[in-house]
């Protein structure tokens, strides 16, 4: 199965997330949930951010592989290597998780609903730049993560989130999941419909 950042169409995202949420219901009955696999790689960076990774975009996950990650950056500047490139990828995923917002007004659901959504591909292709997006709103980064980003980037220009600065797509997303949500009201209202008039 795709991970959601590698799904690049509607499509993709939707038979996606349904297939995720199905292997979820099994692997929560067989008692195997992906938040207890995960504690097996406690001292396993890697792994244990790959395990996360798989299962983005679950708040849960974005935790888990900024962990990861922070142990891969101690660990190299314990031995004065360059972590450069790990603190890029724990930016770009605190950045990421700037896009989603917790509740969604319009559809009455958590954000969540919204992102999974969203293909990875979209994901990808939202631009930002340090000077503009900052940190201080990118509640994923720590103090400590902050301090490093500012010892190699410096200070930026202003502080904001993806979802600020790509708020046009976050919308035409809502209004998708809205329509998907019209649909499925009216599919279930026809079948209660069907049930009612096969009992007269």
């Amino acid at each position: 199965m795709k991970s959601w950042l590698q799904t690049s169409s509607d499509c993709e995202a939707v038979t996606r997330s349904s297939n995720f949420w199905a292997t979820m219901r099994d692997d929560l009955d067989a008692g195997d949930f992906w938040a207890d696999q995960i504690k097996q790689y406690r001292t396993d960076a890697q792994e244990r951010l790959q395990l996360a990774l798989q299962n983005l975009p679950l708040p849960g996950a974005f935790r888990e592989a900024s962990i990861a990650l922070r142990s891969l950056i101690r660990a190299k500047r314990k031995e004065k290597q360059s972590y450069e490139e790990e603190l890029a990828f724990l930016y770009w995923l605190a950045a990421i998780r700037s896009f989603s917002i917790p509740y969604s007004v319009k559809l009455k659901e958590p954000g969540f609903n919204v992102i999974e959504l969203i293909p990875g591909k979209v994901i990808h292709n939202l631009s930002f730049e340090y000077r503009i997006l900052g940190y201080e709103k990118l509640e994923l980064l720590k103090t400590t993560d902050k301090k490093w980003i500012m010892e190699i980037w410096g200070e930026p220009e202003q502080h904001s989130t993806l979802y600020e600065l790509h708020r046009s797509i976050w919308d035409m997303y809502e209004d998708k999941l809205l329509s998907i949500r019209s649909i499925q009201k009216q599919k279930f209202d026809l079948a209660i419909k069907s049930l009612i008039q096969g009992k007269d």
